[in-house]
């Protein structure tokens, strides 16, 4: 019944609020044409006052030369069709309540001089190609500060809370400042950084190509955002510092700086920030160093590459703003520039500096259920995390020749991480402690060639090195049961490393056909070697009371790949046909123990495609996969390694290449600009071989050991609608996904057990997009997952709801109330339901350069937050500690 009544509450408050917009419509349609019948684009039908000639209405004709407007207005007017090249027409119109009219226009061509020019309105959308512009001015609504608050209002635009930009459902490559990249996929950094007032447009660049000499001849599906900026803001100085404290809590603070200029030489974007108020820089960071390029990326080598992490002491708060349980104090620092060495010759250089203080607080119980056994455990957790990180990256671009151009890019990244915890386990106290360091090399050289106008070659070379020690020790010894023999045991810890370094070369050559069909060919090498060392001890103060053989490993794993790519896609008018395979001859070779294994299969991958745009606002595309994957270290490891304070894992201890198949079908309907988009799709997965788990749990100590077991599947569809109502100025979307996996596992047993996992989430929202003093954004999601094996089904639902509102009361003073609601079936109900409620005030005096804002979090003074999850072994329910209720005033200088 909460479920019902807390969906109606939402709904009724908001439809109470559209009612206060509705009136009655009158809508005029039709096309407009020129003399010999074809349709004319972009043609301006504005409705006037008949007398006064006042604009109250406007539209623009679509690719098919048809327009629709619609005007709460009755009485007599006068509708004026006009474009470019063209002699304007008028045409007499009388409106009444509800009515529909159909006016068609014929418009002659005609050449004059324009001795003057008057601009009376700009289009908020514009089209052309393969690039959206969007006029930022018709999106500001006068509350936006930064880049990141104007991208949420863009349609077809999705921005997640993290920042996350994703268009047509696809991440973007970059964020650009007039065509110059600071970033690439860490453009957090920028958006949520950059005054949004320097900026004047924003360009989706879709179809994009991250090389510039591969435009028009790669099949990109990728997209890029540029901005340009406002004439005031090129070519000069400008930032901003933005001091703010706290005026009810103790002690809070949030700092920013920035400092910029985008010059056509130089560009410098530089940045500071400091808070204690829960703001994840540190995350932002991370997708900086960590963020990667498609896999198939044109020439691109070693991108998945990484060192992989034994243990990791987490503070995941899964379904919940990470700032809301985020007590931290953290520092950034960022210098950024590109030199415009010469008219051939680019430099970009990027430095940083993080340094964070975390510290995360939580407590619940995981109640298992394994055959004929139960058991419940309680934790009590306080988790303390510091984090330095140091990253530079060298860029240097240098184009040889208008067809020919070298292009190098180094990266260094040194961290480390230190965490302490302690941890009430079944009323046992136990202190945990993890030192983590990472040091990264990473270099790579490109050589591009559009040797013919529809040809080019790329060669491509990259060396990688990382290395990842860590050092773990607890104090409780809970493994009795694994070394009934030892006693006096009050320290347990574990010594690691894993090392990797990878070389990779590759050629690869494009060849796009007169008719348009693509011609992809590839070869290259690639060599990675991993060294994975690590050591366990129970020990008796300093003491080594026990160093167990099955609990060390040595290891060292190399790998050795040829390779050839070829594929061909079939240009057949409005659809094609695209075919790829690939052959890979490894050598792999095993050193564990002194104990050598090698290998040297053949693995084959395809993979078949096909896409028919049925027409501009229709298109359709599938393909089906076969592909095979060779072994990673994390997989091959034979004896056990601490993952954790009751945790011990291993790998098969054996070589393995998995295969899968993947089926994949989409559809969208409807562009940029369109008040009806469309999308689904559709995926089926099906692993003949897929790496599980054998594991042992018991109430003190859970072992895992993977192993490979046949038949895995897959199923997922994804469903969006995106509809823009004109005639209350509403933008609705509704989504929904469902997933199921089918997988089998061995948990305290010896038999295979069946586990199928169903997950089913749906929601709607509705934003604003009002000329007045008020907007608002509303929505509300729907999210269950039932699983179920041979002997239990658990299921948990989720519903999250937010209603964010806004006032620009004047273009001095704007105000925003931003709730959420997030209800628990499962939990009790003192337990399942949980409100937050944000403000920010932010008044501008006549100096135009100083503003001021209030901020408030957590109104309420929620002081915890509870979930409840499931899994196909247990129940849990944890409840996190929440930052207390502040206001903070802050201070904002721009110049």
């Amino acid at each position: 019944m909460k479920k019902i009544n807390s969906l109606s509450y939402y709904s009724c408050l908001v439809f109470i609020l559209l009612g206060n917009f509705l009136s009655a419509q009158s809508t005029i349609s039709g096309t407009v044409k020129d003399s010999i019948a074809n349709p004319i684009v972009s043609a301006n039908v504005f409705l006037k006052q008949k007398y006064s000639q006042t604009i109250i209405a406007f539209a623009y004709t679509n690719q098919k030369g048809s327009y629709v407007l619609q005007s709460d207005a009755t009485g007599e007017f006068t509708l004026s069709f006009s474009g470019l090249g063209y002699a304007k027409q008028d045409v007499e119109v009388t409106l009444e309540d509800h009515v529909a009219i159909q006016k068609d226009a014929v418009l002659y061509a005609t050449s004059y001089e324009l001795d003057e020019v008057i601009i009376a309105s700009e289009r908020a959308i514009t089209e052309k190609k393969d690039t959206i512009v969007f006029n930022a001015s018709s999106f500001k609504q006068g509350e936006e500060a930064v880049v990141e608050d104007l991208l949420r209002k863009l349609p077809g635009v999705d921005v997640s809370e993290t920042g996350t930009i994703k268009v047509d459902g696809r991440e973007v490559e970059k964020v650009m400042v007039e065509g110059d990249d600071f970033f690439k996929k860490g453009y957090k950094l920028l958006t949520k950084n950059l005054n949004v007032d320097a900026v004047d447009k924003v360009e989706v660049l879709r179809r994009y190509s991250n090389n510039k000499l591969l435009k028009g001849i790669e099949e990109s599906e990728k997209v890029a955002l540029n901005l340009k900026l406002d004439e005031d803001f090129k070519r000069e100085w400008f930032g901003s510092i933005s001091p703010g404290y706290g005026v009810i809590s103790e002690d809070r603070y949030d700092v920013d700086a920035t400092v910029s200029s985008f010059g056509k030489k130089n560009k410098y974007f530089l940045l500071g920030s400091l808070n204690n108020i829960g703001e994840d820089v540190t995350d932002d960071v991370r997708g900086l160093i960590e963020a990667q390029n498609y896999d198939d990326e044109p020439g691109m080598v070693g991108e998945n590459q990484r060192v992989y992490s034994l243990i990791t002491l987490s503070a995941q708060v899964p379904g919940l703003k990470k700032s809301r349980t985020n007590f931290n104090n953290a520092e950034l620092v960022s210098l950024n520039s590109i030199f415009k060495l010469s008219s051939k010759i680019d430099l970009k250089v990027l430095g940083l500096f993080n340094s964070d203080n975390t510290k995360f607080f939580r407590e619940g119980f995981d109640a298992f259920f394994i055959n004929t056994s139960s058991f419940t455990n309680t934790e009590n957790y306080a988790l303390g995390k510091t984090t330095n990180v140091g990253f530079g990256r060298v860029e240097l671009n240098y184009d040889i020749s208008e067809t020919k151009m070298l292009e190098y890019e180094g990266k260094y990244n040194r961290s480390s991480v230190k965490t302490g915890s302690l941890l009430v386990f079944n009323d046992l106290e136990n202190n945990e402690e993890l030192d983590d360091t990472n040091a990264l090399h990473d270099h790579m050289v490109k050589y591009s060639n559009r040797f013919k106008d529809n040809k080019v070659l790329l060669l491509t070379a990259r060396y990688i090195n990382e290395k990842k020690p860590q050092e773990y020790t607890t104090n409780q010894f809970l493994f009795e049961e694994l070394f009934p023999a030892v006693q006096e045991v009050n320290r347990i810890q574990q010594f690691s490393e894993n090392e990797f370094k990878y070389t990779g070369i590759k050629a690869h050559v494009l060849d796009r056909k007169k008719n348009k069909d693509l011609l992809d060919f590839s070869v290259g090498y690639e060599f990675r070697e991993d060294e994975l060392f690590s050591d366990f001890f129970l020990k008796e103060n300093e003491n080594i009371v026990l160093n167990p053989e099955e609990y060390k490993n040595s290891i060292k794993y190399q790998t050795h790949d040829l390779y050839l790519s070829s594929g061909y896609r079939k240009k057949l008018n409005n659809t094609s046909i695209g075919f790829n395979l690939e052959g890979h001859q490894l050598f792999n070779m095993l050193d564990e123990t002194n104990q050598k294994v090698e290998e040297s299969p053949v693995l084959v991958n395809s993979k078949l495609s096909f896409d028919w745009e049925i027409n501009k606002r229709n298109r359709a595309f599938t393909y089906i996969e076969n592909s095979n994957s060779n072994a990673n270290i994390s997989d091959l490891y034979s004896n056990y390694i601490s993952t954790g304070y009751r945790n011990f894992s291993r790998g098969t201890g054996k070589f393995n290449q998995l295969n899968s198949i993947r089926i994949f079908a989409g559809y969208n309907l409807g562009n940029f600009g369109d008040r009806f988009i469309a999308n689904i799709s559709l995926s089926y997965i099906k692993d003949k071989d897929f790496l599980s788990t054998n594991s042992i749990i018991t109430q003190n100590v859970i072992q895992t050991t993977k192993l490979i077991i046949p038949d895995r599947e897959f199923y997922r569809i994804n469903a969006g609608l995106d509809r823009y109502l004109r005639f209350i100025r509403n933008n609705i979307k509704i989504k929904f996904s469902y997933s199921q996996a089918e997988f089998k596992n061995i948990v305290n047993s010896t038999d295979l057990r069946s586990v199928e996992n169903q997950n089913y989430k749906y929601g709607f929202e509705i934003r604003s997009g009002f000329r007045g003093i008020f907007n608002y954004h509303f929505g509300t999601t729907w999210d269950t997952t039932e699983i179920e094996t041979t002997s239990v089904t658990n299921t948990a639902t989720q519903n999250t709801s937010f209603l964010d509102l806004s006032f620009v009361v004047s273009s001095k003073l704007n105000l925003q109330l931003q709730s959420e609601r997030y209800y628990f079936t499962n939990l009790e109900n003192d337990d399942n339901t949980y409100n937050f409620i944000d403000f920010e005030i932010n008044y501008k005096p006549n100096n135009k350069a100083l503003s001021f804002s209030l901020i408030g979090n957590n109104l309420l003074n929620t002081e915890s937050f509870r979930n409840y999850l499931v899994s196909d072994t247990n129940i849990s329910s944890t409840a996190y500690r929440l930052l207390p209720r502040y206001a903070l005033l802050k201070a904002s200088y721009r110049f």
